[in-house]
């Protein structure tokens, strides 16, 4: 275990309080314009023109926890993990219910939210992509179109969450472990200060089907559960007889996690360009133009309440 001056870590605690956003905004903006790079036509060409947009906003449900935002279920911080190992289920995990109201019959709301709601709130997003698309169907000079292209950039961030492999276990933070932070340090600092590389040796995007984005979900948080250890691991073989998180423990971490860093970074990059066709196919394949519709057609609501 490493050993830290205690005035020092005292000192750090109070100036920089540890983050657990999944791959840290910078990440998140990377992979997300990595997935729509790999978008196939028409569709890369379409989401090229908003790009931009589509990035930015990517890191918006994380904002959402700043200022706590709520939905329909709670508090957003739950949004966005599913600590499935802390749910005293058996490996591989098949007795944790799929089924929302199920999940809280089994464990109680309290609990349910606790471990977290990643999957259905993926799915929640998931269908909101398929109907903004559909109202473009019936509708292509309306604003289907544009609100497809926010809620997918919100898609985007959910399902990069459910790759970052801290996102699934009760042990999110190494807190249980004595090696707090290295959520952050493998999620943020251990791909931007290897950009540069990570950028040429990343798999390039592969187009998948997702069939149920609810079970993909589950499937991907299960198989991040089985990394986590490792991580772990060589946090504490990098640490070893150091004093700080200097540039040799760095060098030393990224060594041996890289191949699960490359992978959880591809697969999140991939998985997003498929859940974006996929959710375009079932909303009906609505025509995409590369302008922005100006004149959008009126339509009356009803007001506000």
């Amino acid at each position: 275990m490493r050993t830290l001056a205690a005035g020092i870590l005292a000192g750090v605690l109070l100036i920089a309080p540890v983050s657990v956003d999944a791959w840290g905004m910078d990440v998140h903006r990377w992979i997300t314009g990595r997935a729509l790079a790999g978008l196939p036509a028409p569709l890369k060409a379409f989401y090229a023109t908003r790009a931009q947009m589509v990035v930015e906003h990517s890191v918006d449900p994380d904002l959402w926890r700043v200022v706590s935002l709520r939905t329909d279920r709670g508090d957003e911080d739950p949004n966005h993990f599913l600590d499935i190992d802390g749910l005293d289920e058996p490996r591989p995990f098949t007795g944790v219910p799929r089924d929302w109201d199920a999940y809280v019959a089994r464990y109680g709301a309290e609990r349910a939210n606790k471990m977290g709601r990643l999957p259905w709130r993926t799915e929640e997003l998931y269908k909101l992509v398929v109907s903004r698309f559909q109202d473009a169907v019936k509708n292509p000079q309306g604003y289907g179109l544009e609100n497809a292209v926010y809620a997918s950039a919100v898609l985007a961030h959910y399902i990069e969450d459910a790759h970052q492999p801290f996102h699934s276990v009760a042990n999110y933070d190494g807190q249980l472990s004595g090696q707090r932070g290295i959520h952050s340090r493998f999620e943020t600092d251990l791909p931007l200060r290897n950009r540069a590389l990570l950028t040429r040796t990343l798999t390039p995007v592969k187009i998948h089907a997702i069939p149920n984005i609810k079970e993909f979900v589950f499937d991907t948080l299960i198989a991040n559960e089985a990394m986590v250890a490792g991580i772990l691991a060589a946090d504490l073989k990098a640490a070893e007889g150091r004093e700080f998180y200097d540039d040799v423990y760095f060098a030393a971490l990224f060594k041996s996690t890289r191949p699960v860093l490359e992978r959880r970074m591809s697969d999140a990059a991939s998985a997003v360009a498929s859940a974006i066709v996929s959710a375009w196919t079932e909303g009906g394949k609505p025509p995409l133009p590369l302008t922005k519709v100006t004149t959008p057609v009126r339509i009356r609501r009803e007001p506000a309440r």
